[in-house]
């Protein structure tokens, strides 16, 4: 018995979500002012979930809904808001389970009376909903990217990107189970975005695991090389603005260089014979005459007496 519960119970994963998870209605006898259809179910941060429905015709405006949920006979109710007309929501902040057993989900128009019920077999990891991916950036030839922040059931974690080609307006999907993609084609431009869901390790696959939200995209390739070479050609005609300043400076430098260093004249040019002829004895080039001087040796000493 121990192996076959186990099997049953993939089967019955297995079936549900192949189906589309059918729902129950049960009704009871006698006029319905409204109904309820469209149920779906969604959690996400670890234990958190939102249940909606609509509702079809036109319910007392004092009805209160209600959302019951268990797993077996174990069942909990909790009352629900209108959120605008013809929509029904049920948040729960702490949803208490495993998320791999198969829970039945039932909204109510009362939490007194089943008059007005829809019933759904739900595994909550099939529809919980990671945050998506942070930090995506381009390194080089690659895109990299952060796990989803936040509190989850798991912490491993797979991964799909989205790629478009800039050019050619073609995009193709990747699934990855690394934090990084590869660009192969440098040449080229690309908008990528990333999404992430938790990676369940079950033995059957299911391919209706919800996604996170796409992030926001990041452009890499030729139009970031583009970037690159605008950025070298604004620096190079700094560098050339600046020695053009530098140049201007050094040669206005120079000339006030020139005027102070200015060579003295050389009195042969402008004193024909005065170095030929005398030897630079100016006295005897211009033959003038000086008053003689008495040798203080020769004065006589005079004293004085008071």
């Amino acid at each position: 018995m121990s192996l076959i519960f186990p099997s049953l119970q993939l089967v019955m994963i297995w079936m549900i979500t192949m189906n589309g998870s059918p729902s129950a209605s049960v009704e009871e006898v006698g006029n319905r002012p409204f109904s309820i259809r469209n149920m779906a179910c969604l959690f996400y941060d670890e234990n958190h979930m939102n249940c909606t429905w609509d509702i079809d015709g036109a319910a007392p405006s004092d009805t209160q809904y209600c959302l019951s949920y268990g797993f077996r006979e174990r069942m909990t109710s909790i009352p629900c808001h209108n959120t605008k007309l013809g929509k029904v929501a049920c948040h729960v902040q702490k949803f208490e389970g495993v998320f791999y057993e198969n829970f039945t989900f039932c909204a109510m128009g009362s939490c007194q009376q089943s008059n007005t019920t829809q019933c759904r077999y739900i595994v909550p990891a099939i529809y919980y909903k990671a945050s998506p991916p942070v930090n995506i950036t381009v390194n080089r030839s690659e895109v990299v990217w952060k796990p989803p922040i936040g509190k989850h059931h798991s912490t491993t974690f797979e991964y799909q990107i989205q790629v478009k080609d800039l050019y050619s307006k073609v995009t193709k999907v990747e699934d990855l189970d690394v934090e990084k993609w590869v660009i192969k084609d440098l040449t080229r431009s690309y908008a990528v975005q990333v999404r992430a869901r938790i990676n369940h390790f079950m033995e059957v696959k299911q391919k209706d695991f919800i996604w996170s939200d796409w992030t926001d995209a990041v452009i890499t390739g030729k139009e970031e090389a583009v970037s690159t070479i605008l950025k070298s050609f604004a620096v190079t005609i700094i560098i050339i603005v600046l020695m053009v300043l530098l140049l201007m400076f050094i040669c206005k430098r120079y000339k006030i260089l020139e005027y102070l260093c200015q060579e003295v004249p050389d009195p042969k040019q402008k004193f024909k014979g005065l170095f030929e002829n005398y030897d630079g004895e100016f006295r005897k080039w211009t033959n003038a005459s000086y008053p003689e001087t008495i040798d203080p040796k020769e004065c006589d000493i005079v004293i004085v007496e008071d």
